[in-house]
C-alpha cells in the first residue's frame, strides 16, 4: 500500500492509533523505574525497555499523517499536541510498585507484540516493516518478563500476592484489547491483508505464549482449552460492557 496519497481506512487508522498511544504509554510508565526499580540490573532494563517503547511509538505516530483522518485532526498525529487518548485505562495511573511493571511487560507489551507478528506480512508496506523491527527488540522484552515473574511467584508470601494482584487488574482488559469475535475493525484488517488472525486466532496466540511461565509458576488464570476448536479461551465471558470499542480501553480509571 503506497503512503504517498492519503490513506482512507478507518480500521488501519483506529488500530495504529491504539498501537502508537499504548507504546506511549507504557514508556512513560516504565520510565519512572529507571531509578525506581529494586535492583540495579532491572534499572538498567528498564531504562533501554523506556527507550524502545518510546521509539516504537515514534516509528508509528507519523504513519498517522499518512491517512484522510488527519486533515482535519492534524494536532492528534504528533505525541505532543495530541489529545486522544486510546491506551489501556491500566495506564492512566502511575504504577502502585514494581509489579505493576512486570505485570504491564508480561501481559500488556506481550499483547501488543502478538498483533505485530500477525502483522509482518502485511500488505501495507509501513506496518509490515515496522512490525518486523518491533518484534525484534521486542524479544529481549520477553525474556524480562519471564524472568520477573518466575522471580517475584516464586519469592512467595506477600510479593507473590502482589504479583497476582497487579496481573488480575491487567487480566481481562488485556484480553479484550483484541476486540470481540465480530470486532469490525480488527475483521476489516484481516480482510484487507493488514493483519492475519482475527480477535479470537490473537488471542489464543497471545494465552500460548502466557501459559508456560504461567504453569510452571502455578499462577492460576481463568481459561480453558476448547478442544473442539483447538484453542485456548476465557473462562468467563469478558466485561464487554466496559469496553468502549472506539479507543479499545475500558472506560474510566481501573
Amino acid at each position: 500500500m503506497s503512503t504517498i496519497s492519503r490513506i482512507n481506512h478507518a480500521a488501519l487508522f483506529a488500530i495504529l492509533s491504539s498501537l502508537a498511544d499504548n507504546k506511549q504509554a507504557i514508556g512513560r510508565r516504565y520510565a519512572y523505574w529507571c531509578n525506581g526499580a529494586p535492583a540495579l540490573e532491572a534499572a538498567v532494563a528498564a531504562a533501554a525497555m523506556t527507550q524502545d517503547e518510546l521509539g516504537h511509538a515514534r516509528t508509528l505516530y507519523p504513519l498517522l499523517g499518512h491517512f484522510a483522518q488527519a486533515e482535519t485532526m492534524p494536532e492528534q498525529v504528533e505525541p505532543e499536541t495530541r489529545t486522544l487518548r486510546y491506551h489501556l485505562a491500566y495506564l492512566d495511573q502511575e504504577f502502585q510498585g514494581w509489579c505493576d511493571f512486570v505485570a504491564t511487560n508480561f501481559l500488556l507489551d506481550t499483547a501488543l507484540t502478538t498483533f505485530f507478528e500477525a502483522a509482518q506480512n502485511s500488505n501495507y508496506d509501513a506496518l509490515r516493516a515496522r512490525s518486523r523491527k518491533i518484534v525484534q527488540e521486542e524479544r529481549i522484552h520477553a525474556m524480562h518478563a519471564d524472568g520477573w515473574v518466575r522471580r517475584l511467584a516464586r519469592a512467595g508470601g506477600a510479593v507473590r500476592e502482589v504479583l497476582i494482584a497487579s496481573l488480575e487488574r491487567l487480566w481481562d482488559e488485556t484480553l479484550c484489547w483484541f476486540g470481540p469475535s465480530d470486532d469490525a475493525v480488527m475483521l476489516q484488517l484481516v480482510q484487507d491483508g493488514m493483519v492475519e488472525a482475527t480477535p479470537d486466532e490473537l488471542r489464543d496466540r497471545y494465552l500460548r505464549k502466557l501459559l508456560p511461565v504461567l504453569q510452571a509458576t502455578e499462577i492460576e488464570v481463568p481459561i480453558r482449552f476448547e478442544e473442539r476448536i483447538q484453542r485456548w479461551l476465557p473462562v468467563r465471558p469478558l466485561p464487554w460492557a466496559c469496553w468502549k470499542q472506539e479507543e479499545r480501553r475500558f472506560q474510566g480509571d481501573r
